[in-house]
């Protein structure tokens, strides 16, 4: 039987705490002077990082008090005005209102955008602040094999509801390749999804499906390693912070190029140093494994692990999360947020 738990608070950790960024978001859009317009991007280079430009979009989209926080004063870079209140919807409202602020709209546009532009935010820079975190832990990263067994492969994946976030667990047995065990995690994430930023989306749902004490469980983690544009992805940061043996496995190449050798294994390069490899057999569809270090793992190792344990599809651990938690997302009921 399943052990299921739901465990939201997690110890005030930086790593650990469950961000609220859509806060910063609302603060931003409130700091908008009447008669002036920014951009989801603006937002996004004052909380650090451009790449949240479109998880700015989503925190906005789920305004509970327009007006109060003038989300119609966001518009696009090149000065569409954009819905309001839901997608494909309520542009006449919004550059009503902004007429009424005095912004000049013609044909759904703003007239001369950066005359009203407004980017002078005062808010909390988080993403400078969670690359930083980063960048202070990678010296910590280990990259050679540094751990004992591994007796036990668990596959960690994460599905969403909203902020809704169902966890799972699967243990392998790694002599026999069968399924020994599986724990769910149920709690809320406020966090929402920004390239390279996943490790403070799903660190503190994974944390409590961590068993620190013991050191011959290597951890599969549905995501990136090494292979990160700071060389320190969800597994090299789960890895690190709490001191377990990970490896990134992921499902889509987010730096590097593959170098084709004709083998089912292809080094990953990037500026000469190789971050992975590209393993050609999958756990869904025949698409491809992205390999990297996470965490006291080396990269020749994490591959023979990964090959082991997804040979077989019934029983390969990733897989088999990827399913359950899916199933989890569906049958749970859902909960007042």
């Amino acid at each position: 039987m399943a052990d299921i738990r739901d465990t939201s608070k997690a110890p005030k950790v930086f790593d650990l705490e469950d961000h609220d960024m859509a806060r910063l978001v609302y603060q931003a859009t409130s700091q908008i002077p009447r008669g002036m317009v920014s951009t989801y991007g603006a937002i996004a280079r004052s909380l650090g990082d451009i790449r949240a430009a479109r998880a700015v979009g989503m925190v906005l989209s789920g305004n509970p008090t327009p007006i109060v926080v003038p989300c119609h004063r966001i518009v696009y870079n090149d000065g569409s005005v954009g819905w309001y209140s839901g997608k494909g919807c309520g542009q006449e409202r919004k550059e009503k209102l902004l007429r009424e602020e005095g912004v000049e709209i013609n044909d759904g546009m703003v007239v001369d955008l950066s005359h009203y532009l407004f980017q002078d935010f005062d808010i909390e820079p988080l993403l400078t602040k969670m690359r930083l975190r980063q960048e202070e832990l990678r010296p910590r990263l280990i990259t050679k094999d540094d751990y004992s067994g591994p007796n036990v492969l668990c596959g960690l994946d994460v599905a969403y509801r909203g902020n809704e976030a169902f966890a799972v667990k699967v243990n392998q047995d790694a002599a026999s390749g069968k399924i020994i065990g599986r724990v769910f995690q149920k709690g809320k994430v406020i966090f929402p999804y920004v390239p390279t930023y996943l490790t403070f989306r799903e660190l503190p749902v994974l944390a409590p499906l961590i068993d620190r004490t013991r050191q011959d469980i290597v951890y599969l983690i549905d995501g990136q390693g090494m292979l990160h544009p700071r060389r320190f992805g969800i597994a090299c940061h789960l890895g690190v912070c709490l001191d377990v043996p990970t490896i990134g496995v992921a499902k889509s190449l987010l730096v590097g190029k593959v170098e084709e050798n004709g083998s089912d294994e292809s080094p990953i390069i990037e500026n000469g140093e190789i971050l992975g490899v590209r393993l050609s057999f999958s756990i869904s569809e025949n698409r491809p494994l992205y390999i990297s270090v996470g965490h006291r793992v080396s990269l020749k190792t994490a591959v023979e692990i990964v090959r082991k344990a997804t040979e077989d599809k019934t029983s390969d651990p990733l897989r088999v999360a990827d399913r359950l938690s899916k199933e989890q997302r569906k049958n749970q009921k859902r909960t007042r947020v």
